[in-house]
């Protein structure tokens, strides 16, 4: 088994709760392959109007 770390760069939408925020990200790097763990690195809010936020998140797959 292969282990490969990546920083993943997602828009956290206004219509997504905090409390929904852990299954959104999961849903979304779940796409990406099997995923071993994740973390959240850093959280922007976004230039445009309608009040997004950029994640910056560090996950972890195995190939």
């Amino acid at each position: 088994m292969k282990l490969s770390s990546v920083d993943y760069y997602l828009d956290w939408p206004v219509a997504i709760k905090l409390k929904n925020l852990r299954e959104f990200i999961i849903a979304k790097l779940e796409k990406k392959g099997d995923l071993i763990r994740w973390s959240i690195v850093d959280i922007q809010n976004s230039i445009d109007s309608f009040g997004t936020k950029k994640l910056k998140i560090k996950a972890v797959f195995a190939n």
